[in-house]
């Protein structure tokens, strides 16, 4: 068939119409220029030219949601993608009411609506997409405690601590996540008026056996979820992230999104066929980002990429990893992530 530019072929694929073949994308953090815009935009174009990605998801820091809230770090120690945290905003389930509705289009929020328009005015007629925590995900970073750093850690102490504040004040909870979710929605539509195709919408390891249980994310994550994602329905291309082994996949089969990206190798999830049959959406990843990609040669990563895109026949699918790679992840590996691409 004829060739398609990288925006119809996101499309088509989209769609689940046929394509010349499947659009392919990655994506990772670039600490050094995080936290400047203007540097920000410019590496992440050259990772988008320089693989001749299909489309471009855009990685802000990942603290910048609760810098909104008021949460403080010390940008000079990093552990993996997170600054050391210095102080959150919550101290214990009292402190809840301290999260009010701030300005969407102000500091941190600016910042990021700066980076879309760098973005926008540079790539030209491709797709891209800008991160944004669902808002359960934001509070659970406002709940962590500053006491240790390594990543791990840091993790579980956000789940700890949103456990907490569930249990413990689960009206001050919903309370708090209703102002969340109105900024991030108002936020969102103002990225999208800003140039973005839409949002790469993330849940951040929540939505899964052994954090929450399903009825508290039903109850808890999914109405929030929703509200953030009703504001940019009119985007064209919005996709879910659900992060992590074991998610709930059940509870995210009515997101009104156009695809969905997680995890679908050795973590105990559904795979790219079963899931576009449960979602009737569009499948993102097929190749494991912690596996062949990171550890082993572009040859595997062109097999596993392969085979992948037999099983789906290169229809309703984008081929990505399933969730950011490492800064660390050899760039021969990249580009014949790329090349496989080009089977179908």
């Amino acid at each position: 068939m004829t060739s398609l530019s990288k925006r119809e072929r996101v499309d088509a694929a989209l769609r689940g119409e046929t394509v010349d073949r499947v659009p392919v994308s990655a994506w990772r953090h670039f600490i050094p220029e995080e936290r400047n815009p203007q540097a920000l935009a410019e590496v992440s174009l050259k990772h988008f030219t320089s693989f001749d990605w299909d489309w471009l998801k855009i990685n802000p820091r990942a603290t910048y949601y609760a810098e909104a809230w008021g949460n403080h770090y010390d940008y000079t120690h990093y552990d993996s993608v997170l600054p050391r945290l210095i102080d959150g905003s919550l101290h214990g389930p009292a402190d809840l009411e301290k999260i009010q509705p701030v300005t969407p289009t102000a500091g941190v929020f600016a910042e990021q609506l700066e980076l879309v328009r760098l973005v926008k005015k540079e790539i030209g007629d491709a797709h891209f997409l800008l991160t944004v925590f669902s808002p359960l995900s934001v509070l659970a970073f406002l709940a962590a405690e500053p006491e240790t750093h390594s990543i791990d850690e840091a993790t579980q102490s956000q789940q700890d601590g949103l456990r907490r504040l569930i249990r413990e004040n689960p009206a001050g909870t919903h309370a708090a996540l209703k102002n969340i979710s109105i900024t991030l929605a108002q936020f969102s539509a103002a990225a999208v008026d800003s140039g973005a195709s839409g949002l790469f919408f993330a849940i951040v390891k929540l939505a899964r056996q052994g954090v929450l249980t399903e009825t508290e994310y039903e109850t808890f994550g999914k109405p929030y979820d929703q509200a953030v994602l009703e504001a940019v329905q009119g985007a064209p291309f919005n996709l879910l992230h659900i992060c992590g082994p074991k998610v709930y996949f059940n509870t995210i089969l009515n997101y009104p999104v156009h695809a969905v990206n997680w995890a679908s190798i050795g973590q105990d999830n559904p795979d790219l066929v079963e899931a576009r049959r449960l979602t009737g959406k569009a499948v993102v990843g097929g190749v494991d980002e912690n596996g062949a990609l990171q550890n082993g040669t572009p040859d595997q990563v062109i097999q596993e990429a392969r085979e992948t895109i037999r099983a789906t026949k290169g229809v309703h699918h984008l081929l990505t990893p399933g969730c950011a790679t490492n800064p660390d992840v050899p760039v021969a590996n990249l580009h014949a992530l790329r090349k496989a691409a080009e089977i179908l």
